[in-house]
């Protein structure tokens, strides 16, 4: 999967710390471009597909729902409302867009996701590229990470859901594995790694 992110932070008068992040993951799904579409237009299968993820309420192209993650020893549960802004069945492009508050007031999000499909070259339609490009407005979280570590560490998750979106009705049950997306793990993890990469043996 090709990914890259793009990050800004900037710092509010009131210190609540703004992060804006833009990320984008690319990834090719063993499917038909018309079963991902398809699953992609059912705003329930997306809150069941996504890792920590749930959609509680569905009312045409509006939704409301919930997402756990971690950070640290802390679980965050952002609840919040959002809509489907654009189907475009034509290009295969659909857009997301939603905002949160986490429930116990650490802070708010707001998102906006752009889905663009299209038929992998060379697999007779029944591959499909699925392009996802992703900018997060996160404020009043203690979160300080750079681009690269913010793209790396969501990487798992989206892959999944990804993957998921990919399974035609009934093949896969794509059951809620109950695991909260970790930030700061997937962070310090990702951080060690790099560190060890860098390290070199101490001349005699």
């Amino acid at each position: 999967m090709r990914t890259t992110a793009g990050y800004d932070t900037v710092e509010h008068a009131a210190d609540q710390r703004t992060t804006r992040m833009k990320l984008t993951h690319d990834q090719i799904l063993d499917a038909p471009i018309d079963d991902v579409w398809a699953n992609f237009m059912d705003l329930s299968r997306i809150g069941q597909a996504f890792p920590g993820a749930e959609v509680t309420e569905v009312d045409g192209d509006d939704f409301i729902g919930n997402i756990r993650a971690k950070l640290g020893p802390f679980t965050m549960t952002f609840v919040g409302a959002g809509s489907m802004t654009e189907r475009d069945t034509g290009s295969r492009r659909a857009q997301l867009e939603a905002k949160g508050k986490e429930q116990h007031g650490l802070g708010s999000a707001t998102i906006a996701i752009t889905v663009h499909l299209s038929n992998h070259a060379g697999a007779d339609g029944e591959s499909t590229r699925a392009l996802v490009l992703t900018d997060l407005v996160l404020v009043g979280l203690p979160m300080d990470f750079g681009s690269g570590l913010v793209q790396r560490a969501s990487d798992p998750s989206v892959e999944r859901f990804l993957l998921r979106m990919g399974n035609p009705d009934g093949a896969t049950p794509l059951d809620d594995d109950g695991d909260a997306f970790d930030i700061a793990r997937s962070a310090v993890d990702l951080l060690g790694s790099l560190t060890g990469r860098r390290r070199r043996p101490k001349k005699k």
